[in-house]
């Protein structure tokens, strides 16, 4: 009989990782690279690591982590405060009370749970942002950002799976 794993410690600089790479992936995601469009087809880096993380490790992201990310993303890119924080929150929350239907399955469901949790979250934060604007806002925008950040899934999780092998 082989013996146990032994549990791997949450302290520590491995510990920190998670919240490491969405930081870099927030500077990443806030370089100004590309054509004029950029800002609008940019993918939301962080959103991809926050699931990523919590899908794995779900420890390593506590609220407080994805709610700073937010405010930080939020005071960084302008918009109405609040709406990077409020979804990388329901991001969260979301993960955590789906995690058991899809844990295990193979890396298609990951990105299509993804895509599916994403587009909920671009259609929330293009409500808010109407409602702050007292108009209804473009969709176009919206869906272009949530169809790259789809897109942008799948390699990106490829990239912190081989970091989350090599590191945790």
């Amino acid at each position: 009989m082989a013996a146990p794993r032994q549990a791997r410690s949450i302290i520590g600089p491995a510990g920190l990782m998670p919240v490491a790479v969405s930081v870099f992936l927030a500077l990443l995601m806030l370089l100004p690279l590309g054509s004029g469009v950029a800002g609008y087809a940019t993918p939301h880096l962080v959103m991809i690591s926050c699931f990523y993380w919590l899908s794995w490790r779900p420890l390593l992201m506590p609220y407080g982590a994805c709610m700073l990310l937010g405010l930080f993303l939020d005071l960084w890119l302008g918009v109405p405060l609040g709406v990077n924080i409020v979804m990388l929150l329901l991001t969260r929350l979301f993960v955590l009370n789906q995690l058991k239907y899809y844990k295990g399955k193979n890396r298609g469901v990951y990105w299509v749970v993804f895509g599916v949790m994403a587009f909920g979250l671009f259609l929330i934060a293009w409500l808010i942002m109407s409602a702050v604007a007292g108009s209804l806002l473009p969709v176009d925008t919206v869906f272009l950002q949530w169809l790259v950040t789809s897109f942008f899934y799948a390699p990106i999780a490829f990239v912190l799976g081989r970091l989350r092998r090599w590191i945790l």
